[in-house]
C-alpha cells in the first residue's frame, strides 16, 4: 500500500507565494530519529516532509516523482544496518545518495499518562530499538511482550491507541502522541549512534553539488547461494584494494542476499576508484549509489527546535543572535564527545579481547599489519593528522595511554 501525498506537497500553505521547494520523504509517522536527521538539513527548512510507512514506501514516492529526496537510517553503531533500508535501496533504480547524517540515539519508554511500569505488559518498537534495549527490558519489565513496529513513533501511536502499553522510542516522541516519558536512557550501551542517507533520483531536481566527496556507496544482489554469501563477502574483505572497505551482507527475504558497500573518499580518489571497479567486477548486479560528503560536514541540528514544524525564521521573526548558535554547536560538540567516549570505550573492549584470543593461542598480542592498515585508514578519511589520532589510538587499545 502507498503512503498517500499530503496535500502539503503539492499546494503552497494559505497566504504564502508559491516558490520552488524541495519535497522530502521520510520513515514515518511523525515523531521518528529519521525526521530529526532530515530536519537538522538546511535544505529541509520549511519545505514539505511526507512520512512514509517504511524504506520500500518513502524510496516509492522518490521513483515516482512525488517527492525529490527521501531520509532514511542504513546503519546503527550497536544493531547494525539497517536491513529493510538495504533491501529496499536494492530494489530502486535510478536512485543517488546525496548526503549522510549521523545522530547519537538515546531511548525512552514512553506510556500512556498514569502508566506505571509494573502494568506493562507489552512494548513496541523498531527492530533495531530493540537491540539496544533487550537488556534494559529484561531487567525491568522481565514479562513484558515485545511487539515490532515498523518504527519508532508507529510504537507510540500504538500505546497511544490503547494497542500496548508502552513504546521505545525517543523522549521527543511522546508530545507528538500524549504520552508519558516514564524512563530515560533505557540503551544498553553509552554513545550509540545511527546513520541516515538523503536520497534522490538520477536526473532528478537538481541539488547543490558537494563541495567534497568523503564517501562512496554501492548496493545490488549477491550472486550464487545462500549458503556461498559468506565466504564470498569475507573474501572481498580480505583483498588487499578493499581493507577500507566496509561490506555489510543482509537477507533478502527470498533466500537470497544484498551486499551494502561504503568506500572512503569519492571516485576521483584513485584507492576508491579501484575498490569501486574491483566490487562491481566481482559483484556484477552491484549498483553504484554516488560519491558524497560525510557525517562530519552535515550542520549541526538542535533536537527542541528541529522538531518544531514552523521555526522563528519560517514565521518570519528574527534569527538569533550568534551567541544562541555558538551555545548549539557547543551542544553539539558534547554530544559528540559523549558518543566518540561511548564508542572508544567499545573499541577497547573489543581490542583487548583480540589481544585474550591471540595471547592465549600463543600469539603476539599486537598484528603489526592490521595496524598499518588502521593508520592508512585514519590518514585517508581525516588527512593530515589522521595518522597521528590512529597511533594514540592503537597505544590506548594496547593498553598503553598515549603521551
Amino acid at each position: 500500500m502507498r503512503t498517500p501525498v499530503p496535500d502539503t506537497l503539492a499546494q503552497p500553505a494559505p497566504g504564502r507565494l508559491p516558490h520552488p521547494r524541495r519535497r522530502f520523504a521520510y520513515l514515518g509517522p511523525e515523531g521518528t530519529f529519521t525526521e530529526l536527521a532530515l530536519r537538522s538539513l538546511p535544505e529541509a527548512a520549511g519545505s514539505p516532509l511526507a512520512p512514509a510507512a517504511d524504506a520500500a514506501d518513502a524510496l516509492a514516492l522518490v521513483c515516482r516523482g512525488a517527492v525529490d529526496a527521501a531520509m532514511l537510517p542504513v546503519h546503527n553503531t550497536v544493531a547494525g544496518v539497517v536491513a529493510d533500508t538495504v533491501r529496499a535501496l536494492a530494489e530502486s533504480p535510478a536512485l543517488t545518495v546525496l548526503r549522510e547524517v549521523v545522530l547519537p540515539v538515546e531511548f525512552a519508554l514512553l506510556v500512556r499518562p498514569g502508566t506505571s511500569l509494573a502494568r506493562v505488559g507489552t512494548v513496541s518498537g523498531h527492530p533495531h530499538a530493540g537491540t539496544q534495549v533487550a537488556q534494559w527490558l529484561d531487567r525491568r519489565v522481565p514479562r513484558a511482550r515485545w511487539i515490532p513496529a515498523p518504527s519508532n513513533a508507529e510504537a507510540a501511536r500504538r500505546v497511544r491507541d490503547g494497542e500496548c502499553d508502552a513504546a521505545v522510542a525517543g523522549d521527543f516522541t511522546a508530545a507528538h502522541y500524549g504520552l508519558q516519558v516514564l524512563v530515560t536512557g533505557i540503551q544498553d550501551t553509552a554513545g550509540a549512534a545511527t546513520r541516515f542517507l538523503l536520497c534522490a533520483r538520477h536526473g532528478g531536481p537538481g541539488f547543490p553539488q558537494p563541495a567534497r566527496a568523503d564517501r562512496t556507496s554501492l548496493v545490488g544482489r549477491l550472486p550464487g547461494r545462500p549458503e556461498d554469501v559468506d565466504g564470498l563477502v569475507a573474501g572481498l574483505r580480505r583483498h588487499p584494494f578493499l581493507r577500507a572497505a566496509s561490506l555489510r551482507a543482509v537477507s533478502d527475504g527470498r533466500g537470497g542476499a544484498v551486499l551494502f558497500a561504503d568506500c572512503p573518499g569519492g571516485t576521483d580518489r584513485p584507492a576508491t576508484a579501484r575498490a569501486v571497479g574491483l566490487l562491481r567486477r566481482r559483484v556484477p548486479g552491484l549498483r553504484f549509489l554516488g560519491s558524497y560528503p560525510s557525517a562530519a560536514h552535515v550542520p549541526s541540528y538542535e533536537r527542541s527546535k528541529t522538531m518544531q514544524t514552523e521555526t522563528t525564521s519560517a514565521a518570519g521573526g528574527s534569527t538569533e543572535p550568534a551567541s544562541g548558535d555558538i551555545a548549539r554547536l557547543r551542544e553539539r560538540i558534547d554530544a559528540l564527545d559523549h558518543f566518540l567516549i561511548g564508542s572508544l570505550k567499545q573499541r577497547l573492549e573489543t581490542s583487548r579481547e583480540i589481544q585474550r584470543i591471540r595471547t592465549g593461542s600463543g600469539g603476539s598480542p599486537v598484528d603489526s599489519g592490521r595496524e598499518a592498515a588502521i593508520r592508512g585508514r585514519y590518514a585517508e578519511e581525516l588527512g593530515e593528522g589522521g595518522a597521528g589520532v590512529a597511533e594514540a589510538l592503537l597505544e590506548m587499545c594496547r593498553g598503553r595511554s598515549p603521551r
